[in-house]
């Protein structure tokens, strides 16, 4: 269920736009994916329990610099964008939540010992 990896494109296909980061192959769009039992995850999917959703975002935010899904921007209504990019002071952005469900706002858990800088969890970034 990816959408996208590597296409050399703008930020969100707008004309003079910044280069994208899946232009860099630095970034994957996912929907979902299929465990190894045939259980089927939809990251946008309203029966998604909030609580294995908060648990994906938290993991997800943990490993890519760039987070965004639902409730980030238009642009990312239907699936999860997940990127690398390096921003100064290790800045992180983390934008995601569930249809049917409000985590926006939703305080992270706190930090692990030698876990990533902050993230940001409101505002609309347009990062990809």
């Amino acid at each position: 269920m990816v959408d996208t990896s590597y296409e050399c494109r703008s930020r969100n296909h707008v004309a003079g736009a910044k280069l994208s980061e899946h232009g860099r192959a630095n970034a994957i769009d996912v929907r979902g994916f299929t465990l190894a039992d045939g259980t089927v995850v939809e990251f946008t999917s309203p029966a998604m329990k909030k609580e294995k959703l908060y648990l994906l975002r938290e993991t997800a935010c943990d490993r890519f610099t760039t987070v965004l899904g639902p409730g980030s921007d238009t642009y990312h209504e239907n699936h999860v964008h997940f990127d690398i990019l390096e921003r100064r002071g290790g800045y992180r952005i983390c934008q995601w939540s569930a249809p049917d469900q409000n985590l926006i706002g939703v305080p992270f858990p706190p930090d692990r010992p030698g876990s990533a800088p902050a993230r940001s969890t409101t505002g609309n970034s347009n990062e990809e």
